[in-house]
């Protein structure tokens, strides 16, 4: 069994559950309540979305030929992002590439690193919040 299939299967487990018994369940509390997400995630997620103005957004893919940056914030807050331009292709083939090393995970290894990457992103959830809220004007 794959260990983050393993780490995670309580939240799979909670999940099945509600759509066996039709039921309400979360795996992550939608309140945004510093007693469920502690006293200064709001903060701290403001800081990090904030954190990234003026800077490259780094992601690790290949075909960069470029970098964009023309975000400006409803809220009159200098951005200044630089995000990466691939090649299209460049992208599909690492994808394409990437194909048989997924497969040969599994379905359990599979579930397991999605279920990890919810887990990554709810920890993330006040910086995303914020990022939202400064690029689009929701908030």
């Amino acid at each position: 069994m794959h260990p983050l299939f393993e780490k995670h299967r309580s939240t799979l487990d909670g999940a099945l559950d509600a759509i066996r018994t039709r039921g309400f369940w979360s795996a992550y509390p939608e309140m945004p309540s510093p007693k469920i997400y502690g006293e200064s995630a709001n903060d701290e997620g403001k800081a990090a979305a904030l954190g990234h103005a003026g800077h490259q957004f780094e992601l690790d893919q290949p075909g960069r030929i470029g970098w964009l940056a023309s975000e400006h914030s409803p809220y009159g807050i200098p951005l200044e992002v630089e995000y990466p331009v691939c090649e299209p292709q460049a992208l599909i083939d690492a994808a394409l590439a990437a194909m048989p090393a997924w497969q040969k995970l599994g379905v359990e290894g599979r579930t397991g690193i999605c279920l990890e990457a919810l887990s990554r992103i709810n920890k993330r959830s006040f910086e995303i919040a914020h990022a939202v809220m400064v690029t689009t004007g929701q908030g």
